[in-house]
């Protein structure tokens, strides 16, 4: 029971690390360029869409990684 615990925390603070980063790296592209609507909010929605997506998949993927690893040690 208590590794669940500490296996939701270790995940919960994976994905928000990771969704902070990825809105972090996402600030330095000029959106601009990309998005020319004259309404700065929707941009600022997008941007965090796309930080959360990001983040997500990018946490998952580490996740899964150590997930794998560590069944892959029950093999042996």
């Amino acid at each position: 029971m208590t590794s669940l615990g500490i296996n939701a925390i270790i995940t919960l603070v994976s994905h928000v690390v990771f969704i902070w980063l990825s809105f972090n790296i996402l600030q330095v592209v000029d959106w601009r360029k990309i998005y020319n609507k004259s309404n700065p909010r929707m941009l600022q929605l997008l941007v965090a869409f796309v930080s959360i997506a990001l983040g997500y998949t990018v946490s998952s993927f580490f996740l899964n990684i150590i997930s794998v690893s560590q069944n892959l040690t029950l093999l042996f």
